[in-house]
């Protein structure tokens, strides 16, 4: 089986002058939970009449989870896909247990969620054929789930930040372009309107990131970076990291503080590398700052629950003679604003795709892929070591 890749890495190409897509990850780890006899069944109810046409209720196996948003060391939501749709998950209790708070077959993936508090959360996912995006909010813990409408300029999303519970922002590609298309929200997410911001490309394996620290404060990472520092008013774009790095998933712990992953791609896994970079200017110059070799093949996202300390997580490749090799999900920690890094690796776990960090704590709580299907597993050490935690049923 192919290698199981960062879920919203994608593969683009032109076919019939319309452009096309597929997650790597999301077709491995369909085939995985498909072939697997545990595979996980999830069913939710439709969002209220008033906010959407009305949905039955809808089941669906759960093939992979991709993204993850804690908001405390207990409360945690996470979406997740599989081949008949899409789901968000959660947990009230740091991971111990997981319930299904919402189910559609309307969309066949949750690109990216974040949630600024226990009650409000948003995710956002696009439908079937990559030709509209819709985004889901709670007001009230995830009891409701309801949907609003992307500016249509934004077909292909792939990450979202929130600054508060008012100003959020997504990152994603227009369904005919390569460059990136960002939307903004200052009413929780009811509304969203598109931002003017200077032509930002990415590679084809590295997808877009987004972090917003402030209202005022955000950056966008592609093939160099975007930032504003008023709130979207005016946009200034800055050279990539070394001069041709293209920066994918970043998180911003303030205003000056960023941190991105970089992945070098390769048909040879064994040539593949990750990378980390940080910026004390909020995202205009980078400094590499993984030693290497760290037998790190790529990162599918980072978290710091402080300016501090981060946890990244991708996953790792070990080749054997015969010229096969062993997967492993991988973990790098530091405290020390990037200067050190500390790595952990977790068996039987072919890749982590996202985590995310209680602010001020040490729990963390990451989703990847098994050769079995998805996995979340949990951290109370800054990801020194990983437990895995159980997976919801109906």
């Amino acid at each position: 089986m192919d290698r199981v890749r960062h879920s919203r890495r994608w593969l683009t190409a032109l076919t019939a002058g319309k452009t096309a897509r597929w997650r790597a990850a999301g077709l491995a780890s369909a085939i995985a939970g498909l072939a697997a006899s545990g595979a996980v069944v999830i069913a939710g109810s439709a969002v209220p009449a008033s906010a959407a046409p009305a949905e039955p209720t809808v089941s669906v196996p759960l093939t992979a989870v991709t993204s993850v948003s804690c908001v405390s060391a207990a409360r945690c939501w996470a979406g997740g896909n599989g081949a008949k749709g899409s789901a968000i998950i959660a947990t009230a209790n740091g991971g111990a247990t997981w319930h299904v708070e919402y189910a559609t077959t309307r969309l066949g993936d949750i690109a990216d969620i974040d949630c600024p508090s226990a009650a409000h959360c948003l995710a956002i996912g696009d439908s079937d054929d990559g030709a509209s995006t819709t985004l889901l909010e709670t007001t009230d813990g995830g009891k409701v789930w309801s949907t609003h409408a992307a500016p249509k300029s934004l077909a292909l999303p792939e990450a979202l930040s929130c600054a508060n519970g008012s100003d959020c922002w997504a990152v994603g590609y227009a369904g005919h372009g390569f460059d990136a298309v960002v939307a903004r929200t200052t009413d929780g997410g009811g509304t969203w309107t598109r931002e003017p911001v200077p032509a930002l490309e990415t590679a084809m394996s590295s997808p877009f990131g987004i972090s917003c620290a402030s209202s005022t404060h955000c950056l966008v990472t592609g093939e160099g970076t975007l930032t504003t520092t008023n709130g979207g008013k005016a946009w200034a774009k800055h050279a990539a990291a070394a001069g041709t790095v293209p920066l994918g998933p970043a998180t911003c712990p303030s205003t000056r503080d960023c941190y991105a992953v970089f992945d070098v791609t390769s048909a040879v896994p064994s040539f593949e590398q990750g990378s980390l970079y940080t910026s004390a200017n909020g995202g205009v110059t980078w400094k590499d700052v993984l030693s290497s070799p760290r037998h790190v093949t790529g990162f599918g996202g980072i978290s710091c629950p402080s300016t501090s300390a981060c946890v990244a997580v991708g996953d790792g490749y070990a080749p054997k003679g015969t010229g096969t090799g062993t997967w492993y999900g991988v973990s790098e920690f530091t405290s020390t604003s990037g200067r050190h890094w500390t790595q952990s690796t977790v068996a039987k776990v072919r890749a982590l795709y996202a985590d995310s960090c209680a602010a001020r704590t040490s729990d963390c709580i990451a989703v990847g892929q098994s050769s079995a299907g998805p996995v979340i597993l949990k951290s109370a050490n800054d990801g020194a070591t990983w437990t895995s935690e159980p997976l919801p049923r109906t």
